[in-house]
């Protein structure tokens, strides 16, 4: 209650600055509301700027990106913009993980099996273009002092109407704390304003957090970058998922030994998930990321339920997070029973079984490509792992093996690479993208692994509840459902 006190003079401050201009005084660049801390940070912004602009293609684009081209029109030749393009096809996710960690070594970690938990490095190569383009950023950053959302005026607005948003109604971060029984959480975030997530990085979860806190990074919308911070709803939705992903880091860290449930089912999510723009080598992010949506789903039901609602629409439509509405039930079953389990740690036995209860269906596909590549140049990348079922195995594929001219033709995850190239005619029969070719070079010369699509049965997980046909092997397709609906036992 002191605390409270302390800064009941600076909260009244803000709610008079908002009420008579939907601004913040002059010179603020965080706020605190509760645990959570936002700030900005104008040369982010910058960087953002110069990484949208070394992207220009010919195509007419929309919004501050076409403002931006107007207004640099004659520097789109300027060192910078070199320097963003040098690492080549780069997610956003990559970009903000490189400014939160600096100069750290590069890995990347998790389990790739239920009891095997590996580390990847070799992206060095990747990671110091990138470095090499963030430490260049202060020398574009007069060029882009008076253009639109680059103003210190225009980034107390977005600060202001965060606030506002996380002030307006019941508080997000009381209730993450209270759904999670943990009074000992804080939230580090900062706005990336000006980088909006693409095909590669998923529009939710723009980086992992690193650092102590750790930080996360708010992204707008990619549709509507200019207004994204202007909507609570999106504010919510947002930040309450990156929220509900250090809730389930914590859980794991504390009971490791959920990455031994659920396993089978890694096949059977990995494609859609991909699509989705998530990495699809290590359980732990995946099981994450279905948790962390059903969370997601649970704290919006109880602070803000038409945002709860539309939340569960859109996830269960998704095909690539089918296990979420089992999840969510077990959820349910916690809330229920909260005197029983004080804190979400004390439920994952229960969790366990709910995730070894999900039921699955055979069905025929293409075989999983089983193979993690890490990239280690704009052109290359390096085999890291291969899977003792991947079909390029019968291929001599290595681990070692250099892949070539995968620009285009992989899905990238910060310095892993899962290869989803599509196979020809792939769409027609309503199977997921699979790879059919890698082209790879061995002791200085070029090879072209090619592994032929030979649909088999593969595990699908059951999203809805709908007549089966006549008992049989498989189902003649996976992707069998086109509306999904909330099971009911």
């Amino acid at each position: 209650m002191r605390a409270f006190r302390r800064s009941l003079p600076l909260a009244a401050l803000l709610c008079l600055c908002l009420a008579c201009g939907n601004d913040l005084p002059r010179g603020t660049t965080e706020v605190r509301v509760g645990r959570i801390v936002v700030r900005t940070d104008s040369m982010l912004d910058v960087v953002g700027v110069a990484y949208r602009l070394a992207d220009t293609t010919g195509l007419p684009v929309r919004g501050s990106r076409r403002h931006w081209l107007q207004d640099l029109q004659t520097q789109l030749n300027h060192p910078m913009l070199a320097a963003a393009r040098a690492p080549g096809p780069m997610p956003v996710s990559m970009v903000l993980e490189t400014w939160a960690s600096g100069d750290r070594p590069d890995s990347i970690c998790g389990f790739i099996l239920p009891s095997e938990r590996r580390c990847f490095t070799g992206n060095e190569a990747v990671q110091s273009k990138v470095r090499d383009f963030l430490r260049l950023a202060p020398t574009f950053a007069p060029l882009t002092a008076n253009l639109e959302m680059m103003g210190e005026q225009d980034r107390r607005r977005d600060l202001a109407d965060v606030w506002y948003a996380l002030t307006k109604g019941e508080s997000l971060d009381s209730a993450v704390a209270t759904y999670s029984g943990w009074n000992d959480l804080h939230f580090d975030v900062t706005l990336a304003r000006t980088l909006t997530t693409g095909t590669t990085t998923s529009v939710v979860d723009p980086a992992r957090q690193l650092g102590d806190p750790p930080r996360i990074f708010l992204t707008p919308d990619a549709v509507f970058p200019e207004r994204s911070f202007r909507s609570p709803t999106y504010v919510y939705l947002s930040l309450g998922h990156q929220i509900a992903h250090v809730l389930v880091r914590r859980m794991f860290a504390e009971h490791p030994e959920l990455m031994q449930h659920g396993f089978a089912m890694r096949d059977a999510v990995t494609p859609e998930m991909a699509r989705l723009g998530y990495d699809g080598v290590f359980w732990d992010e995946i099981l994450g990321e279905q948790l962390a949506r059903a969370i997601s789903i649970r704290l919006m039901q109880i602070t803000m339920p038409t945002i709860g609602w539309a939340a569960r629409s859109q996830t269960l439509l998704s095909p690539g997070l089918a296990m979420v509405p089992y999840l969510e039930d077990a959820l349910i079953r916690y809330e229920q029973q909260r005197s029983q389990y004080p804190t979400l740690s004390a439920y994952a036995g229960e969790l366990a079984k709910a995730i070894d209860a999900i039921p699955m269906d055979a069905c025929q596909a293409a075989p999983i490509p089983g193979v993690a590549l890490v990239g280690v140049d704009r052109h290359r990348a390096v085999v890291g792992w291969l899977a003792e079922s991947s079909p390029f195995r019968a291929k001599r594929l290595e681990v070692g093996d250099t892949v070539v001219a995968i620009d285009g033709d992989s899905v990238s995850s910060v310095g892993l690479l899962t290869p989803s190239r599509q196979a020809n005619l792939a769409w027609a029969q309503h199977l997921p993208y699979e790879l059919g070719i890698l082209d790879i070079r061995r002791a200085g010369r070029d090879y072209r692994v090619q592994v032929p699509i030979n649909w088999g049965p593969r595990q699908q997980l059951r999203i809805a509840s709908q007549a089966r046909p006549a008992p049989s092997d498989s189902l003649p397709i996976c992707r069998w459902v086109t509306r999904a609906r909330r099971p009911r036992t």
